[in-house]
């Protein structure tokens, strides 16, 4: 470990404790404050754990881009929902597109790829889609269909990582990656659930999950590469 991998960790686990500490104690002035520096932070980490040949490839702007746009929208959804949704779904749109880059970073990353478990998750996740409808769907209906397309984008992001899975792939990195996914869809499901007014956990759950999903999406991604 390098000086400026280290800082970037230490620095992370910091934003990350006092985020978490300032929803406890519910004051929204230092979460505010912490929030925006998560996903910029969390990049920070991934691209000094890199080794230095592998930082400057084309394929890792990806990374750069999702967790930046990630960034931006949770800049967005710290603005009140009361005062109008608009920035709710700009918020939600930043997310679908880093979701996106996820997506272009796990197909053009030099990683094995396979379609035998690319189909088995993406039959999975339609599944999954068709349960989440019916579930928002138990809510005011005239948010469900808003919020649906929007966990496409997820689900999207599962499919790609298990693209890597096999085909000279470390195995493990791709269900660290994969289980982080899962996280990250759990706390979008608790959000989507409280915008249809049936509130699943609160938002010390849906932030957990968050970052632990984020950052071990981010993890795998590092242990692709190794």
């Amino acid at each position: 470990m390098d000086i400026k991998q280290i800082a970037s960790i230490v620095l992370y686990v910091i934003d990350v404790t006092v985020c978490l500490i300032a929803i406890g104690k519910k004051s929204p002035r230092v979460y505010a404050l912490t929030k925006p520096f998560l996903m910029p932070l969390l990049y920070c980490v991934y691209f000094y754990s890199l080794p230095v040949m592998l930082r400057h490839l084309g394929y890792q702007k990806f990374a750069f881009y999702a967790l930046m746009l990630h960034s931006l929208g949770d800049i967005f959804l710290l603005f009140p929902r009361n005062k109008g949704r608009h920035m709710f779904y700009l918020g939600m749109l930043s997310f679908f597109m880093g979701h996106i880059c996820y997506c272009l970073w796990f197909a053009k990353a030099p990683v094995g790829h396979t379609k035998r478990w690319t189909v088995f998750v993406l039959i999975i996740c339609l599944l999954l889609e068709y349960l989440i409808y019916r579930q928002l769907m138990l809510g005011p209906r005239k948010d469900a269909p808003k919020l649906v397309p929007y966990s496409l984008g997820l689900c999207a992001v599962a499919v790609s990582i298990a693209s890597t899975m096999g085909a000279g792939s470390p195995l493990y990195a791709t269900i660290i990656s994969q289980v982080g996914i899962a996280l990250f869809f759990f706390s979008d499901f608790c959000i989507m659930r409280r915008m249809v007014r049936l509130p699943l956990f609160g938002q010390m759950t849906v932030m957990t999950t968050y970052i632990a999903g984020q950052s071990l999406i981010v993890l795998g991604m590092l242990l692709l590469q190794t």
